[in-house]
């Protein structure tokens, strides 16, 4: 069974305030993480209706600066399933408060580890726009691209320790 991105896309809408900005006067970065970790799970859980765990944060791209007083808006959508796992996609846009003028400036992928479903059994996702298809089009490279990620991260954990 598949189901459309809309059945679990969630929408959220932050005014920045004063105690999110950094010392040099923007959007102190772990804010985006924070909600876009947030929105992800709520949207997988709407596909899912399971137990899920955040895995990894596989991408954070900052494109633009963010303001105090802007609105900050996160879309976030499944962006791709595998057997056990689900990927979200979460593009942040700010809205000047006293134009409208709005732009992009953030991007995120996540994945998440769903937690009582059997293998592969995650219905699959239906892009209905052309912005939506260019992301879950892309899934299996970034897949690819993620194992080979963290097989160099479990090869370097061997070796970690609690000294300094």
């Amino acid at each position: 069974m598949n189901k459309k991105t809309s059945e679990s896309k969630t929408i959220y809408t932050y005014g920045i305030m004063p105690k999110d900005i950094n010392s040099g006067g923007t959007l102190y970065g772990p804010v985006l993480f924070d909600i876009a970790d947030h929105n992800s799970g709520t949207t997988i859980l709407r596909h899912l209706r399971s137990r899920i765990a955040t895995v990894s944060c596989d991408s954070l791209q900052f494109i633009k600066p963010t303001y105090k007083g802007d609105f900050l808006t996160a879309v976030t959508i499944v962006s791709g399933v595998g057997n056990t796992s689900v990927e979200t996609f979460t593009k942040f846009y700010r809205e000047v408060s006293m134009t409208g003028e709005k732009e992009i400036v953030a991007t995120c992928f996540l994945t998440f580890k769903a937690k009582e479903v059997q293998p592969g059994s995650i219905p699959g996702i239906i892009p209905e726009n052309d912005e939506e298809k260019i992301i879950i089009d892309g899934f299996e490279n970034r897949r690819k691209i993620n194992k080979l990620r963290r097989t160099e991260n479990e090869r370097i954990q061997k070796y970690l320790n609690c000294n300094y």
